[in-house]
Protein backbone atom coordinates (compact mmCIF):
# COMPACT_ATOMS: atom_id res chain seq x y z
CA UNK A 1 0.00 0.00 0.00
CA UNK A 2 1.30 3.52 -0.95
CA UNK A 3 2.51 5.26 1.87
CA UNK A 4 0.70 8.72 1.13
CA UNK A 5 -2.91 6.66 1.23
CA UNK A 6 -1.55 5.76 4.86
CA UNK A 7 -0.86 9.14 5.77
CA UNK A 8 -4.31 9.79 4.60
CA UNK A 9 -5.53 7.42 6.73
CA UNK A 10 -4.10 8.35 9.49
CA UNK A 11 -5.91 12.22 8.96
CA UNK A 12 -9.40 10.97 8.14
CA UNK A 13 -9.20 8.86 11.38
CA UNK A 14 -8.37 11.79 13.76
CA UNK A 15 -10.76 14.15 11.71
CA UNK A 16 -14.02 11.86 11.17
CA UNK A 17 -13.44 9.58 14.50
CA UNK A 18 -17.06 10.05 16.51
CA UNK A 19 -16.67 12.71 19.40
CA UNK A 20 -18.19 10.97 21.95
CA UNK A 21 -19.09 13.05 24.47
CA UNK A 22 -17.74 15.88 23.74
CA UNK A 23 -15.68 18.00 26.60
CA UNK A 24 -13.85 21.35 25.96
CA UNK A 25 -11.26 22.11 28.95
CA UNK A 26 -13.68 25.38 29.86
CA UNK A 27 -15.94 22.99 30.65
CA UNK A 28 -14.47 20.37 32.31
CA UNK A 29 -13.41 23.42 34.60
CA UNK A 30 -16.68 24.14 35.66
CA UNK A 31 -17.66 20.59 35.85
CA UNK A 32 -15.29 19.92 38.42
CA UNK A 33 -15.86 23.13 40.10
CA UNK A 34 -19.46 21.81 40.61
CA UNK A 35 -18.99 18.34 41.67
CA UNK A 36 -15.13 17.36 42.42
CA UNK A 37 -15.49 15.39 45.38
CA UNK A 38 -11.94 16.87 47.14
CA UNK A 39 -13.03 20.43 46.54
CA UNK A 40 -16.82 19.49 48.01
CA UNK A 41 -14.90 18.10 50.73
CA UNK A 42 -12.79 21.14 51.14
CA UNK A 43 -15.61 23.56 51.02
CA UNK A 44 -17.21 21.75 53.96
CA UNK A 45 -14.11 21.58 55.94
CA UNK A 46 -14.14 25.41 55.51
CA UNK A 47 -18.10 25.36 56.14
CA UNK A 48 -17.18 23.44 59.56
CA UNK A 49 -14.54 26.08 60.06
CA UNK A 50 -16.67 28.74 60.12
CA UNK A 51 -18.91 27.40 62.87
CA UNK A 52 -15.93 26.63 65.16
CA UNK A 53 -15.51 30.61 64.57
CA UNK A 54 -19.00 31.14 65.84
CA UNK A 55 -18.45 28.99 68.92
CA UNK A 56 -14.96 30.40 69.74
CA UNK A 57 -16.99 33.92 69.92
CA UNK A 58 -19.30 32.98 72.49
CA UNK A 59 -19.00 34.15 76.27
CA UNK A 60 -19.97 31.62 78.97
CA UNK A 61 -23.69 30.80 79.48
CA UNK A 62 -25.34 31.99 82.31
CA UNK A 63 -26.47 29.00 84.24
CA UNK A 64 -29.65 28.75 85.73
CA UNK A 65 -30.46 26.36 88.90
CA UNK A 66 -33.72 25.05 90.69
CA UNK A 67 -33.81 22.83 93.40
CA UNK A 68 -35.49 21.61 96.75
CA UNK A 69 -34.32 20.39 100.11
CA UNK A 70 -35.84 18.94 103.49
CA UNK A 71 -38.05 16.64 102.27
CA UNK A 72 -39.40 14.51 104.66
CA UNK A 73 -39.29 10.58 103.73
CA UNK A 74 -42.15 10.38 106.01
CA UNK A 75 -44.88 13.03 104.74
CA UNK A 76 -43.20 14.52 101.28
CA UNK A 77 -43.60 17.68 100.90
CA UNK A 78 -47.12 18.10 102.45
CA UNK A 79 -50.44 19.29 101.51
CA UNK A 80 -51.84 22.48 101.00
CA UNK A 81 -51.15 25.27 98.52
CA UNK A 82 -47.13 25.34 97.27
CA UNK A 83 -46.64 28.27 99.84
CA UNK A 84 -47.97 25.98 102.74
CA UNK A 85 -45.41 23.18 101.45
CA UNK A 86 -43.16 22.03 104.23
CA UNK A 87 -39.78 21.85 102.02
CA UNK A 88 -37.39 24.39 101.11
CA UNK A 89 -36.89 25.38 97.56
CA UNK A 90 -33.92 27.41 95.57
CA UNK A 91 -33.73 29.24 92.69
CA UNK A 92 -30.31 30.79 91.48
CA UNK A 93 -28.64 32.35 88.70
CA UNK A 94 -24.45 32.24 87.94
CA UNK A 95 -22.46 34.11 85.64
CA UNK A 96 -18.48 32.66 84.68
CA UNK A 97 -16.11 35.84 84.67
CA UNK A 98 -13.26 34.76 82.10
CA UNK A 99 -10.02 35.99 82.88
CA UNK A 100 -6.55 36.77 81.26
CA UNK A 101 -8.22 37.67 77.50
CA UNK A 102 -9.56 33.96 76.66
CA UNK A 103 -12.33 35.09 74.79
CA UNK A 104 -10.42 37.27 72.34
CA UNK A 105 -7.55 34.67 72.34
CA UNK A 106 -9.99 32.39 71.20
CA UNK A 107 -11.88 34.58 68.55
CA UNK A 108 -7.71 35.17 67.48
CA UNK A 109 -7.14 31.58 67.05
CA UNK A 110 -10.70 30.81 65.23
CA UNK A 111 -9.69 33.93 62.47
CA UNK A 112 -6.31 32.26 62.15
CA UNK A 113 -7.73 28.91 61.12
CA UNK A 114 -10.54 30.23 59.26
CA UNK A 115 -8.02 31.70 56.92
CA UNK A 116 -6.13 28.16 56.95
CA UNK A 117 -9.24 26.68 55.87
CA UNK A 118 -9.97 29.13 53.15
CA UNK A 119 -6.46 29.19 51.58
CA UNK A 120 -6.46 25.49 51.81
CA UNK A 121 -9.67 25.42 49.65
CA UNK A 122 -7.72 27.50 46.80
CA UNK A 123 -4.96 25.39 47.27
CA UNK A 124 -7.16 22.40 46.85
CA UNK A 125 -8.43 23.84 43.45
CA UNK A 126 -5.05 24.91 42.25
CA UNK A 127 -3.94 21.29 42.90
CA UNK A 128 -7.13 19.70 41.07
CA UNK A 129 -6.68 22.26 38.22
CA UNK A 130 -3.09 20.81 37.65
CA UNK A 131 -4.83 17.30 38.16
CA UNK A 132 -7.65 17.96 35.61
CA UNK A 133 -4.94 19.43 32.99
CA UNK A 134 -3.17 15.85 33.47
CA UNK A 135 -6.41 14.25 33.22
CA UNK A 136 -7.67 16.08 30.06
CA UNK A 137 -4.83 15.81 28.02
CA UNK A 138 -3.90 12.61 29.21
CA UNK A 139 -7.14 11.15 27.38
CA UNK A 140 -6.74 13.64 24.31
CA UNK A 141 -3.46 11.23 23.96
CA UNK A 142 -4.75 8.24 24.11
CA UNK A 143 -7.47 9.25 21.70
CA UNK A 144 -4.82 10.30 18.96
CA UNK A 145 -3.31 7.04 20.00
CA UNK A 146 -6.24 4.98 19.54
CA UNK A 147 -7.37 6.76 16.57
CA UNK A 148 -4.09 5.99 15.11
CA UNK A 149 -3.36 2.63 15.84
CA UNK A 150 -6.65 1.81 14.28
CA UNK A 151 -6.01 3.50 11.33
CA UNK A 152 -2.21 1.35 11.51
CA UNK A 153 -4.73 -1.54 11.59
CA UNK A 154 -6.90 -0.55 8.94
CA UNK A 155 -3.65 0.01 6.70
CA UNK A 156 -2.07 -3.41 7.58
CA UNK A 157 -5.31 -5.29 6.88
CA UNK A 158 -5.35 -3.96 3.30
CA UNK A 159 -1.15 -4.62 3.17
CA UNK A 160 -2.12 -8.43 4.32
CA UNK A 161 -4.38 -8.70 1.51
CA UNK A 162 -2.59 -7.23 -1.35
CA UNK A 163 0.55 -9.54 0.09
CA UNK A 164 -2.18 -12.69 -0.13
CA UNK A 165 -2.61 -11.68 -3.93
CA UNK A 166 0.88 -10.95 -4.47
CA UNK A 167 2.20 -14.97 -2.81
CA UNK A 168 -0.88 -16.37 -5.22
CA UNK A 169 0.60 -15.19 -8.30
CA UNK A 170 4.57 -15.42 -6.95
CA UNK A 171 5.14 -11.68 -6.80
CA UNK A 172 6.03 -12.27 -2.99
CA UNK A 173 7.73 -15.28 -1.15
CA UNK A 174 5.70 -16.99 1.76
CA UNK A 175 8.39 -16.20 3.99
CA UNK A 176 7.80 -12.60 3.27
CA UNK A 177 4.32 -12.77 4.01
CA UNK A 178 4.83 -14.06 7.46
CA UNK A 179 7.05 -11.49 8.65
CA UNK A 180 4.29 -8.99 7.26
CA UNK A 181 1.76 -11.44 9.28
CA UNK A 182 4.09 -10.70 12.53
CA UNK A 183 4.01 -7.06 12.12
CA UNK A 184 0.31 -7.00 11.71
CA UNK A 185 0.01 -8.70 14.85
CA UNK A 186 2.29 -6.07 16.76
CA UNK A 187 -0.12 -3.61 15.44
CA UNK A 188 -3.51 -5.33 16.20
CA UNK A 189 -1.45 -5.42 19.82
CA UNK A 190 -1.09 -1.50 20.02
CA UNK A 191 -4.76 -1.68 18.91
CA UNK A 192 -6.16 -3.07 22.09
CA UNK A 193 -3.24 -1.63 24.14
CA UNK A 194 -4.46 1.78 23.30
CA UNK A 195 -8.18 0.71 23.82
CA UNK A 196 -7.16 -0.28 27.23
CA UNK A 197 -5.28 3.24 27.72
CA UNK A 198 -8.10 5.12 26.73
CA UNK A 199 -10.68 3.51 28.68
CA UNK A 200 -8.26 4.61 32.03
CA UNK A 201 -7.80 8.13 30.44
CA UNK A 202 -11.78 8.60 30.51
CA UNK A 203 -12.02 7.30 33.84
CA UNK A 204 -9.68 9.23 35.36
CA UNK A 205 -11.33 12.17 33.93
CA UNK A 206 -14.76 11.16 35.01
CA UNK A 207 -13.35 10.59 38.64
CA UNK A 208 -12.10 14.27 39.13
CA UNK A 209 -15.55 15.87 36.91
CA UNK A 210 -17.68 13.54 39.70
CA UNK A 211 -19.09 11.71 37.02
CA UNK A 212 -20.87 8.05 36.56
CA UNK A 213 -20.56 8.03 32.68
CA UNK A 214 -17.35 8.31 31.75
CA UNK A 215 -16.97 6.02 29.26
CA UNK A 216 -18.04 8.30 26.51
CA UNK A 217 -15.94 11.78 27.47
CA UNK A 218 -13.89 13.04 24.79
CA UNK A 219 -11.36 15.55 25.02
CA UNK A 220 -12.47 18.40 22.43
CA UNK A 221 -9.82 21.27 22.57
CA UNK A 222 -6.60 21.39 20.44
CA UNK A 223 -3.23 21.18 22.11
CA UNK A 224 -2.07 23.91 24.00
CA UNK A 225 0.65 26.69 21.88
CA UNK A 226 3.92 25.59 22.13
CA UNK A 227 4.77 28.86 23.99
CA UNK A 228 7.92 29.07 26.55
CA UNK A 229 6.58 30.22 29.78
CA UNK A 230 6.66 33.69 31.33
CA UNK A 231 9.71 35.14 33.57
CA UNK A 232 9.41 34.02 37.14
CA UNK A 233 11.54 36.91 38.44
CA UNK A 234 8.53 39.13 38.98
CA UNK A 235 6.28 36.18 40.76
CA UNK A 236 6.34 36.34 44.59
CA UNK A 237 6.42 32.48 45.85
CA UNK A 238 5.09 34.03 49.26
CA UNK A 239 2.07 35.12 47.67
CA UNK A 240 1.27 31.41 47.05
CA UNK A 241 -2.10 29.96 48.71
CA UNK A 242 -0.30 26.92 50.25
CA UNK A 243 2.69 29.16 51.73
CA UNK A 244 -0.53 31.85 52.93
CA UNK A 245 -2.32 29.07 54.69
CA UNK A 246 0.95 28.30 56.73
CA UNK A 247 1.80 31.32 57.53
CA UNK A 248 -2.20 31.14 59.00
CA UNK A 249 -1.49 28.18 60.66
CA UNK A 250 1.60 29.39 62.66
CA UNK A 251 -0.54 32.89 63.18
CA UNK A 252 -3.17 29.95 65.09
CA UNK A 253 -0.49 28.17 67.02
CA UNK A 254 1.02 31.45 68.35
CA UNK A 255 -2.56 32.32 69.43
CA UNK A 256 -3.31 28.74 70.80
CA UNK A 257 -0.03 29.18 73.20
CA UNK A 258 -1.26 32.90 74.36
CA UNK A 259 -4.44 30.57 74.68
CA UNK A 260 -3.00 27.94 76.96
CA UNK A 261 -0.95 30.56 79.14
CA UNK A 262 -4.32 32.61 79.65
CA UNK A 263 -5.28 29.21 81.83
CA UNK A 264 -3.18 30.22 84.58
CA UNK A 265 -5.58 33.09 85.36
CA UNK A 266 -8.60 30.98 86.96
CA UNK A 267 -12.00 31.70 85.69
CA UNK A 268 -14.01 33.19 88.34
CA UNK A 269 -18.01 31.97 88.90
CA UNK A 270 -20.25 34.44 90.55
CA UNK A 271 -23.92 33.70 91.33
CA UNK A 272 -27.01 34.73 93.44
CA UNK A 273 -29.79 32.53 94.78
CA UNK A 274 -33.30 33.30 96.35
CA UNK A 275 -34.31 30.51 98.72
CA UNK A 276 -37.88 29.70 99.90
CA UNK A 277 -38.16 28.26 103.59
CA UNK A 278 -41.80 28.23 104.84
CA UNK A 279 -40.82 28.45 108.85
CA UNK A 280 -39.12 31.76 107.91
CA UNK A 281 -41.17 35.25 108.63
CA UNK A 282 -39.94 36.56 105.39
CA UNK A 283 -40.42 33.31 103.72
CA UNK A 284 -37.93 34.16 101.42
CA UNK A 285 -34.04 34.80 101.51
CA UNK A 286 -31.06 36.08 99.45
CA UNK A 287 -27.58 34.76 99.01
CA UNK A 288 -24.50 35.25 96.74
CA UNK A 289 -22.13 32.86 95.77
CA UNK A 290 -18.27 33.23 94.23
CA UNK A 291 -16.48 30.28 93.36
CA UNK A 292 -12.59 30.21 92.94
CA UNK A 293 -10.76 26.83 91.34
CA UNK A 294 -7.91 25.99 93.83
CA UNK A 295 -4.92 24.91 91.93
CA UNK A 296 -1.73 27.17 91.09
CA UNK A 297 -0.53 28.03 87.70
CA UNK A 298 1.49 25.00 87.41
CA UNK A 299 -1.53 23.04 86.60
CA UNK A 300 -1.42 24.76 83.12
CA UNK A 301 2.11 23.79 82.09
CA UNK A 302 1.30 20.44 80.28
CA UNK A 303 -0.98 22.56 77.67
CA UNK A 304 1.18 25.52 77.40
CA UNK A 305 4.27 23.04 76.41
CA UNK A 306 1.53 21.21 73.88
CA UNK A 307 1.14 24.57 72.31
CA UNK A 308 4.51 25.55 72.48
CA UNK A 309 5.52 22.33 70.04
CA UNK A 310 2.53 23.03 68.28
CA UNK A 311 3.99 26.06 67.59
CA UNK A 312 7.12 25.18 66.78
CA UNK A 313 5.78 22.53 64.56
CA UNK A 314 4.36 25.31 62.65
CA UNK A 315 7.19 27.21 61.94
CA UNK A 316 9.28 24.51 61.28
CA UNK A 317 6.23 23.61 58.68
CA UNK A 318 6.90 27.17 57.12
CA UNK A 319 10.38 26.90 56.88
CA UNK A 320 9.95 23.38 54.52
CA UNK A 321 7.02 24.74 52.43
CA UNK A 322 9.34 28.07 51.75
CA UNK A 323 12.77 25.98 50.25
CA UNK A 324 10.25 23.68 48.84
CA UNK A 325 8.53 26.15 46.97
CA UNK A 326 11.73 27.91 45.76
CA UNK A 327 12.69 24.64 44.29
CA UNK A 328 9.59 23.71 42.86
CA UNK A 329 9.05 26.77 40.55
CA UNK A 330 13.01 26.02 39.25
CA UNK A 331 12.36 22.59 38.61
CA UNK A 332 8.83 23.58 36.81
CA UNK A 333 10.91 26.19 34.78
CA UNK A 334 13.29 23.86 33.75
CA UNK A 335 10.54 21.41 32.71
CA UNK A 336 8.68 23.24 31.02
CA UNK A 337 11.12 25.14 29.25
CA UNK A 338 12.54 21.59 28.07
CA UNK A 339 8.89 20.00 27.19
CA UNK A 340 8.56 22.55 24.84
CA UNK A 341 11.40 22.77 22.95
CA UNK A 342 10.87 18.78 22.61
CA UNK A 343 7.19 19.67 21.53
CA UNK A 344 8.91 22.39 18.85
CA UNK A 345 11.75 19.49 18.16
CA UNK A 346 8.68 16.60 17.13
CA UNK A 347 6.82 18.77 15.08
CA UNK A 348 9.46 20.40 12.96
CA UNK A 349 10.52 16.46 11.89
CA UNK A 350 7.36 15.47 11.49
CA UNK A 351 6.68 18.42 8.62
CA UNK A 352 10.28 17.04 7.04
CA UNK A 353 12.55 14.71 7.80
CA UNK A 354 10.35 11.83 9.80
CA UNK A 355 7.91 12.34 6.70
CA UNK A 356 10.14 12.20 3.77
CA UNK A 357 12.55 9.60 5.08
CA UNK A 358 9.41 6.67 5.16
CA UNK A 359 8.11 8.08 1.77
CA UNK A 360 11.75 7.80 0.45
CA UNK A 361 11.90 4.16 1.82
CA UNK A 362 8.16 3.15 0.79
CA UNK A 363 8.94 4.62 -2.78
CA UNK A 364 12.35 2.46 -3.02
CA UNK A 365 10.73 -0.65 -1.72
CA UNK A 366 8.04 -0.18 -4.76
CA UNK A 367 10.82 -0.31 -6.98
CA UNK A 368 13.00 -2.95 -5.33
CA UNK A 369 15.53 -0.72 -4.19
CA UNK A 370 14.89 -1.56 -0.72
CA UNK A 371 14.36 -5.00 1.06
CA UNK A 372 11.23 -5.36 3.35
CA UNK A 373 13.30 -5.18 6.84
CA UNK A 374 14.01 -2.09 5.48
CA UNK A 375 10.07 -1.36 4.71
CA UNK A 376 9.27 -2.52 8.19
CA UNK A 377 11.89 -0.98 9.89
CA UNK A 378 10.49 2.09 8.86
CA UNK A 379 6.98 1.78 9.42
CA UNK A 380 7.78 1.00 12.74
CA UNK A 381 9.91 3.50 13.13
CA UNK A 382 7.54 5.75 12.26
CA UNK A 383 4.56 4.15 14.92
CA UNK A 384 6.98 5.10 17.17
CA UNK A 385 7.77 8.56 16.18
CA UNK A 386 4.00 9.20 16.06
CA UNK A 387 3.43 8.00 19.31
CA UNK A 388 6.59 10.13 20.49
CA UNK A 389 5.17 13.24 19.34
CA UNK A 390 2.02 13.03 21.61
CA UNK A 391 3.59 12.04 24.42
CA UNK A 392 5.67 15.29 23.54
CA UNK A 393 2.18 17.73 22.82
CA UNK A 394 1.30 15.72 26.22
CA UNK A 395 4.41 16.45 28.05
CA UNK A 396 4.28 20.20 26.79
CA UNK A 397 0.47 20.90 27.98
CA UNK A 398 0.83 19.54 31.43
CA UNK A 399 4.09 21.05 32.62
CA UNK A 400 2.76 24.44 31.14
CA UNK A 401 -0.41 23.61 33.30
CA UNK A 402 1.99 23.52 36.60
CA UNK A 403 3.94 25.93 35.96
CA UNK A 404 1.07 28.69 35.46
CA UNK A 405 -0.44 26.94 38.46
CA UNK A 406 2.64 26.85 40.59
CA UNK A 407 3.24 30.94 39.64
CA UNK A 408 -0.97 31.63 39.66
CA UNK A 409 -1.86 33.66 43.11
CA UNK A 410 -5.52 32.52 43.87
CA UNK A 411 -7.63 35.63 45.49
CA UNK A 412 -10.94 34.65 47.14
CA UNK A 413 -12.59 35.51 50.42
CA UNK A 414 -11.41 32.80 53.25
CA UNK A 415 -14.79 33.54 55.23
Amino acid sequence: MNFSLHVAAVLAALVCAPTASALSLADAQRAMDAHNPDLRAAALELRGVQGDAQSAALRPAAELSVGSSKISPKHGIGPGRWQDRRVDSTLGLGWTWERGGKRALRIRQADALLQVAGLEMLDTRRRQQVALHEAYFGLKGAQERAQIAEANRQSSAQQMAAADKQVATGAMAPVDRARLAVDDLAVADAVREAALDLRDARHTLGLLLGRDDSGELSADDPWPDAVGVADARAFDPQQRADLRAARSRLAAADAGVALARSERHRDIQLGVEAEREPSDISGVTWGVSLTIPLGGASRARGAIQRAEADRDTAALELQVLQREARAELDQLLASAQAAAQRRTDYEGLHADAALKAVQGIELAYRRGAASLTDLLDARRSWRDFEAALIEARADHAIALARWEAATSVAEGESR
